[in-house]
């Protein structure tokens, strides 16, 4: 840069000398340039060195003052708009230092991805049974999903609903999970248990096509929430399909001091108590597209430690089946839900001394109960009304009490016709065959309008 900047005064200096040179000749006759003359172009020489020497200082000092306001136009660069705003944006881009991560390490894994998603569904239902007074009845049923990177998920669900005079806001599940692969996931927390597939699949009321739930999978048989860690996943058989699911957690809570429930599993209570765990889990197997059969089994020790019955082992297994069919000959589309389970729990003597009142008792809890629903739902028909009618039927079960002083064997049918307003909500109407043995009638009319979302 500093030879650049001397080609100017040279190229000026060899300009005057000509000048000088050819003004001598111009002005002499004889050769020879009188001293008045000399001196004349002396003066002028030195005023245009000094101009010279002038115009090379502001050139030296011209670049640091751009460079300075280059920097300060830089920095606010992002602040500026249009295209010349850009401009300067783009320089600041690149003049700015590159800041690098380790290699394999994304700015999402640093910071999180922190997606976040609100579900849930919420309903609105009018029960008139038998028996008992005719209620309205209402719950909101909020879905907390949040993705703080693609392999880490969290999941939460509250079910808030009016009881007397207040609201009773209860926590069903709450389970983060860690994608090992693409076959094995871990979960640890409070989940659906995986064995009892119409909790974990079909509860949330726009899913459930019927205003209530079956009797076989929620009184006592069954588990519906646990507590612990959990390994689940899915891979190819060939064209087939399987997927498992496997878990430790707290056990269920044997029932010993009532004569009614002896011999019963309590599996509302989220606390053991004792140091064994319950061991479940399931498998399902689809042999082809829209159809699936499964597994499930949980085994514990159920008694209180320190008591007679801590060494009481409990077994519980079921077996479920799910067909989705779309019938051209039907012109529609064929929903068939089925489960059922055995619930089982060693021998036994209940109020071994009396002291309870109803003792000694000796049984094998054994205790078993399901249900059977298929819908069918019109789609194929050419009347929109009709398309978005589905009729379904529902048989379930429930055998009695193992002490035989509790609950009775009890046998229900429900018919139900649903309208769907939209894919996430309908309005259902039901009606309910409940004919416990021994007891009268529980016969009910349900009706339900549910939304998901």
């Amino acid at each position: 840069m500093k030879i650049y900047r001397c080609y100017p005064a040279a190229i000026i200096q060899a300009a005057l000398l000509t000048i000088v040179s050819a003004h001598a000749q111009d002005t002499t006759t004889d050769g020879f340039v009188t001293r008045k003359e000399y001196d004349e172009l002396k003066a002028e020489l030195l005023a245009m060195k000094k101009e010279l020497d002038a115009l090379k200082k502001e050139k030296t000092v011209a670049p640091k003052h751009e460079s300075s306001e280059s920097q300060a136009v830089a920095s606010k660069a992002p602040k500026q708009e249009g295209p010349e705003g850009q401009a300067v944006g783009d320089l600041h881009k690149e003049v700015t230092p590159v800041v690098t991560r380790p290699v394999g390490e994304s700015l999402d894994s640093l910071l999180g991805t922190t997606k976040f998603l609100l579900a849930g569904w919420a309903e609105g239902m009018f029960e008139a049974r038998n028996g008992q007074v005719s209620t309205f009845s209402a719950s909101f049923n909020p879905i907390f999903l949040w993705e703080l990177t693609p392999k880490l998920l969290f999941d939460s669900r509250l079910e808030i609903e009016p009881s007397g005079g207040g609201t009773n806001v209860n926590l069903v599940n709450a389970q983060l999970s860690y994608l090992l692969n693409d076959y094995i996931a871990l979960g640890v927390g409070e989940f659906f248990s995986p064995s009892n597939v119409f909790v974990e699949r079909f509860e949330p009321q726009w899913i459930n096509k019927l205003p209530d739930r079956p009797i076989g999978v929620y009184h006592g048989i069954l588990p519906n929430i646990s507590v612990g860690a959990q390994l689940r996943g899915g891979f190819p058989i060939g064209p087939s399909r399987a997927n498992y699911a496997f878990y430790v957690s707290n056990g269920p809570v044997l029932n010993a001091s009532d004569a009614r429930t002896a011999g019963t599993l309590d599996f509302n209570s989220y606390t053991d108590n004792n140091d064994n765990k319950a061991v479940g889990g399931r498998a399902g197997f689809l042999p082809i597209p829209g159809v699936e059969v499964g597994y499930g089994f949980e085994t514990s020790k159920p008694g209180f430690q320190g008591t007679t019955f801590h060494d009481l082992q409990a077994l519980v297994q079921s077996v479920d089946l799910e067909v989705t069919r779309d019938s051209d000959l039907l012109k529609g589309r064929i929903n068939l839900f089925a489960q059922y389970a055995w619930s089982q729990v060693d021998h036994a003597v209940y109020d071994p001394d009396g002291s309870l009142g109803f003792g000694p008792l000796p049984l094998t809890a054994k205790r078993d109960g399901g249900y059977a629903e298929l819908a069918y739902r019109p789609t194929k028909l050419d009347i929109d009304f009709l398309r978005n009618l589905e009729l379904i039927v529902r048989w379930d079960h429930l055998s009695r009490d193992p002490s035989g002083l509790g609950d009775p064997e009890e046998t229900r049918w429900t018919l139900g016709l649903d309208f769907w307003l939209s894919p996430s909500t309908v309005v259902k109407a039901a009606y309910e065959w409940d004919n416990p043995d021994g007891e009268p009638n529980k016969n009910a009319l349900l009706l339900q309008a549910a939304m998901g979302f």
